[in-house]
């Protein structure tokens, strides 16, 4: 009995209960490179008319200023007054939600009070029945609460009760506080004795509920598999593992959702990004509610498809890409795949590959989104019309999107803890934070708008002076196929890189923040005590940042 509760000490001491981020910065490398190119290209055509002209923009739109006034707009959700086809633009909502454990509770709070915002400003706004979300991205417990809410939506056909229903899974998925009597003795001695350095009673309830959780497991959550797993390579006795059973979250989530879930675009239904990783791969996976396409018999067509970290001589032979299909919607094996953490379940193993919680390379999932909603519309609307309209009009004819993401690990602290479990927190809220991508995505608004005037200088001096020419090497240039770099992409066209581009246009950001008797494992406590109490930090937290926004908007007027 002793030798079992030291391995589970151990396994308390020693696991994260949320994965390591691995960031990849290629993607948006070889994006910018892209860019950059387009801009020296343009930059010189564009000398044939006005030297002057082309290095006044270049210095305006790279100047401190410019840049903070265009942050500003795209913060403040306004657009260019003086473009008519982008005042013209239609602009979706999009709610990211990232991967945190039972910190996910604080979402639903959050959903609650942005529910009832969003509600009352459409209504305001003369547009009383628009959906709440056009598309929710989610990883991990993000994608689980995600999957709750556009389950609801599909089937009821109505957002009205999804706030709810996703407050009700949160308190189905909790648990009492265990007996923690035995386990917490030596803290309760410091305790009582006054001892500066002991954690308060709360602090040390929830530290000490989730040891007896991994001794015990969660009822709802998961359950450990016993006896623990021999290591069977090195065969040292020291290096037994638990693993947990996920059979009971998948049977909670199962009470909640229905599944498969497939939704549509033209029914005004949401939209269910579900992003996980290939671990064979090492590449992120987003699984998808909508259509890629229909058969030869109308049927639609819902499938991934991705390429992995490939070989030299597999780049060089042209890899070929791995092709998931789900035509019957997203199931619960997928929205399982983006929640299993590694070293803590089994892979879930979709079509022959085995997968992991997406947090290891995306825990918010705003990449997956904006390539997602590229590749959708370039579906929807067709590549050659895409293609067509930036040619002809300058116009980018992909919606814009407004982003709201709801936060679980915070970016900052007042102070660097010096403590083990206050180290072990810090360094998870850093790792796990994972925000790079929103400023890189304010960065390619910015390029966007350049890319623009650019194309529209070329369109507006062929209709002043009758002259195609500025116009046609404008076209030659985006037929120019991009620099070959070192990956498993094909060369594309940058009319390809710039025809699906749209711009962000509001970032609303809410962030979760630790209180006083934060632990490192808070992503594992799923005691009722404490769900509760995220429920309510994220409904009280949305409205104060709101009621702070309108009161400031209020003094500057």
């Amino acid at each position: 009995m002793d030798n079992n509760k030291d391995n589970s000490n151990k396994k308390f001491n020693n696991f994260s209960l949320t994965p390591f981020i691995v960031t990849n910065m290629a993607l948006w490398q070889q994006s910018s490179t892209m860019w950059m190119e387009m801009y020296k290209e343009f930059a010189a055509r564009s000398q044939k008319i006005s030297q002057s002209w082309s290095d006044a923009l270049w210095r305006t739109s790279t100047s401190e200023e410019y840049l903070e006034s265009r942050e500003n707009v795209s913060l403040q959700g306004h657009i260019d007054n003086n473009n008519t086809n982008r005042n013209n633009k239609k602009k979706m909502r999009a709610l990211v939600l990232q991967g945190g454990g039972s910190a996910g509770a604080f979402q639903a709070g959050a959903f609650k009070a942005l529910y009832e915002k969003i509600t009352r400003e459409d209504k305001e706004n003369g547009n009383e029945g628009r959906p709440i979300f056009d598309i929710i991205a989610g990883t991990s417990i993000g994608a689980i609460n995600a999957a709750v809410l556009v389950s609801h939506v599909a089937e009821n056909k109505t957002w009205k009760g999804s706030s709810e229903k996703l407050v009700e899974f949160w308190k189905y998925l909790s648990c009492p506080t265990p007996d923690i009597t035995k386990i917490s003795a030596n803290w309760k001695k410091e305790h009582d004795k006054n001892n500066p350095n002991a954690a308060s009673a709360e602090a040390a309830r929830r530290y000490y509920s989730i040891k007896e959780f991994l001794k015990s497991g969660a009822e709802k959550v998961y359950s450990p598999i016993m006896p623990p797993k021999e290591d069977e390579k090195f065969f040292d006795q020291a290096n037994k593992r638990i693993l947990y059973s996920k059979q009971p979250l998948q049977k909670s989530i199962e009470k909640f959702v229905k599944f498969p879930i497939a939704t549509s675009y033209e029914e005004g239904e949401p939209r269910l990004l579900v992003v996980s990783v290939d671990a064979a791969e090492g590449a992120t996976v987003t699984f998808d509610s909508y259509e890629k396409g229909k058969d030869p018999n109308g049927k639609d067509i819902r499938k991934t498809v991705y390429y992995g970290q490939s070989s030299q001589e597999e780049k060089q032979q042209q890899q070929q890409p791995i092709v998931i299909e789900y035509d019957e919607g997203i199931k619960i094996q997928h929205v399982m795949a983006s929640a299993t953490l590694p070293e803590f379940f089994e892979y879930e193993e979709i079509s022959g590959h085995k997968f992991w919680d997406g947090g290891l390379l995306s825990n918010t999932p705003i990449r997956e989104l904006i390539q997602a909603h590229k590749d959708f519309w370039e579906y929807k609307l067709d590549s050659k019309e895409l293609e067509n309209s930036i040619l002809e009009e300058a116009s980018f004819n992909v919606p814009d999107l407004e982003l709201y993401m709801v936060n679980l690990w915070h970016s900052n602290d007042d102070v660097a803890p010096s403590d083990p479990d206050g180290m072990t927190d810090r360094l998870k809220d850093i790792k796990l934070h994972d925000q790079y991508y929103v400023k890189e995505s304010i960065l390619q608004t910015y390029y966007i708008h350049l890319i623009e005037r650019l194309i529209q200088l070329g369109i507006r001096k062929k209709n002043n002076n009758n002259n195609n020419e500025l116009k046609n090497d404008i076209n030659n240039i985006l037929q120019n196929y991009t620099p070959s770099l070192d990956t498993t992409e094909k060369p594309k066209k940058y009319l390809d890189i710039i025809k699906t581009q749209f711009e962000i246009t509001k970032i609303e950001n809410i962030e979760r923040r630790d209180d006083n008797d934060t632990i490192s494992a808070k992503d594992g406590d799923f005691t009722s005590e404490t769900i509760n109490k995220l429920i309510r930090d994220g409904y009280e937290s949305t409205r104060r940042k709101y009621s702070a926004l309108v009161l400031q908007h209020k003094q500057q007027k």
